[in-house]
């Protein structure tokens, strides 16, 4: 205030006299701010205004409660919250919170410790999943305290600001024994899926929520509760059916029990004595049912819940349960379900095998990697080889046992060297030590192992134009030996067919020796003396084929070699053959007539 005042003088012309009487005015004024209560402010620290009530409650109050953080946090919240609005109602009556008495003297307790009382109550009483109305923790103390006006709005009131309380966090749901889901964790329904999915109606529900049963590893798998309860609620609507049934005659009668069970009408006149055992004996008999389909589950003591149904149930309602019971249930599970079964039930591995043999070969090649990590491989494989009628997934787990080095059978060791070449043993031992083996081809990689290797054949052009050739001479041969006279050869011609013959071999070792060459040792360049030939081809429409062979001959070839030498060059130039033989000639094909003249006059 005093800094304030020396800089709003500082700013205005005022006299010494002026400055003076403004002081004194403010200083006797009372509705201006005090200096000494601005400091005395700035000193002590503000109050918290959400622990404003806190304080009148009585220490012990608080004491060994061990509440989450999360919990006391609520709690104190609520306690504020409800203290605030009894103290606005109490003020429209002109009193106020803190002069609230009860009306017995001997009673020294304070409404804040009956409000904190019932916050704490209420708090609690969420977490833990309890159906009760806030009217219900409203203590006879509280209740003496306040009118039944502000009695009715408070109920109102915390009925709003419990749906408002927020989800549990890990911590708190530790220590209210709950669900993931928030739920409250029941021995039918461990991991609250069943309820939080909303698989059953709320009527259900209520059936479900009165089983008494110490739970087991069978309830971890929500599959099969889910079966199993199925068939108990079925089971309890046969009781109902008959119960309706005026015609059959009970051997005891039915209970108090039944009234409240199936929410018969408050008027009805059978007021029966309470059968305690049947919601257990019924769910017994449906759970069993359930674990006869499983392989590997063991039987539940069946025959003392059957004996004790029979004493107060008619015989017709026994035959009907005993009817139902007796039908086959087909159970169909997903693979993560019968994983599940596996952790439970360490020889529930049949499962597994049945499930492996049920589904397609796609879904089976799925979940292959997974597959070939579990610990009883041997025995599924085992029996998927035996039972099912599918090679491939024959071939698939004999390769898993195999690269799990599990001993094989004869009769297995047999099987696999028929899904496998000779040839490709050495390809099969490199699959099975593959650190990147892909599962999901693993089929078709085997399939392909069944095939010989393939070698690749290189074709030699130069061979093939080679073996032309000679067959070429041979055919020339036979028709110059059949143009003879009289069909003989004489000696020169006999002499020509040995010279032509040895020609021929020598041709062919010199094709065979030319294969090892490398490409730079095969390309050959053009010589002079052919592009002359080419160029007397030109200019005299061709060449007699008789001339032609003494060309050829000249060269040490064969007339067929030496053209199809000739051809390949022009090959590269024109991307066609171009000579050819026709009538006794050697001569240029029409087409390329003129791009012959061209390309030669360059």
């Amino acid at each position: 205030m005093f800094e304030f005042l020396n800089k709003l003088l500082q700013k205005k012309q005022l006299t010494e006299q002026q400055k003076i009487s403004i002081i004194e005015l403010i200083d006797k004024e009372e509705s201006f701010i005090n200096p000494r209560d601005l400091m005395a402010g700035k000193s002590q620290p503000k109050k918290d205004e959400e622990r404003k009530w806190l304080n009148y409650i009585t220490p012990y109050m608080r004491m060994n409660n061990e509440f989450t953080p999360q919990v006391e946090h609520e709690i104190d919240a609520l306690f504020n919250k409800i203290c605030d609005f009894i103290d606005v109602e109490l003020k429209k009556k002109h009193k106020s919170i803190k002069r609230v008495k009860s009306e017995y003297s001997y009673y020294r307790e304070s409404i804040f410790d009956e409000v904190y009382r019932f916050a704490k109550s209420l708090v609690c009483s969420f977490y833990r999943q309890e159906n009760k109305e806030p009217a219900d923790f409203i203590s006879y103390m509280l209740e003496s305290m306040l009118s039944g006006n502000i009695r009715f709005l408070l109920i109102k009131e915390m009925d709003k600001y419990r749906e408002e309380l927020p989800f549990p966090n890990e911590e708190t749901r530790v220590q209210f024994r709950l669900t993931s889901f928030g739920t409250k964790i029941i021995w039918w329904d461990p991991v609250g899926k069943l309820r939080n999915e909303q698989i059953f109606d709320s009527t259900e529900m209520n059936y479900f929520n009165k089983l008494s049963k110490r739970a087991s590893k069978f309830a971890e798998v929500p599959a099969l509760m889910t079966f199993s309860l199925n068939k108990y609620t079925d089971l309890l609507h046969i009781i109902l059916e008959d119960l309706e049934d005026e015609t059959i005659r009970w051997k005891i009668k039915p209970t108090n029990y039944f009234r409240d069970y199936f929410q018969l009408p408050l008027y009805d006149s059978r007021i029966w004595n309470e059968t305690k055992r049947l919601t257990a004996d019924l769910y017994l008999l449906a759970e069993n049912s359930i674990r006869q389909e499983v392989e590997g589950f063991r039987l539940l003591a069946a025959e003392e819940s059957q004996e004790n149904l029979k004493k107060y149930l008619p015989n017709e309602t026994i035959q009907k349960i005993q009817d139902y019971l007796d039908q086959k249930t087909v159970l169909e599970f997903d693979y993560p379900t019968v994983l599940s079964l596996r952790a439970v039930y360490k020889t529930a591995w049949n499962e597994t095998a049945n499930f492996i043999v049920d589904q397609p070969i796609e879904i089976v090649s799925e979940l292959l990697e997974e597959i070939a990590k579990d610990p009883d491989l041997k025995k599924i494989a085992t029996k998927v080889i035996k039972t099912s009628n599918d090679l491939d997934k024959h071939r698939l787990f004999i390769f898993l046992m195999e690269m799990r080095t599990f001993p094989l059978s004869k009769e297995i060791k047999k099987q696999r060297d028929s899904f496998i070449h000779v040839t490709r043993q050495e390809d099969y031992q490199k699959l099975m030590v593959d650190k990147e083996l892909t599962y999901g081809k693993l089929l078709i990689t085997l399939k392909e192992l069944m095939q010989p290797i393939r070698r690749k054949i290189k074709l030699n052009n130069e061979l093939i134009t080679a073996s032309n050739s000679a067959l070429y001479t041979i055919i020339d041969m036979v028709d110059d030996y059949l143009a003879g006279e009289d069909g003989k050869l004489d000696s020169a011609s006999n002499d020509l067919v040995h010279q032509e013959i040895a020609k021929q071999v020598e041709s062919m070792k010199a094709v065979d020796s030319s294969v090892l060459t490398t490409e730079k040792e095969q390309e050959v360049e053009q010589p002079v003396d052919q592009m002359a030939f080419f160029k007397h081809l030109v200019l005299n429409n061709g060449m007699s084929l008789a001339e032609f062979k003494k060309q050829a001959a000249s060269k040490g070839k064969l007339y067929q070699a030496y053209l199809s030498e000739l051809n390949e060059i022009l090959y590269e130039v024109f991307d066609d053959q171009v000579l050819e033989i026709q009538q006794q000639q050697v001569r240029i094909e029409e087409d390329f007539m003129e791009e012959m003249r061209e390309w030669i006059d360059g």
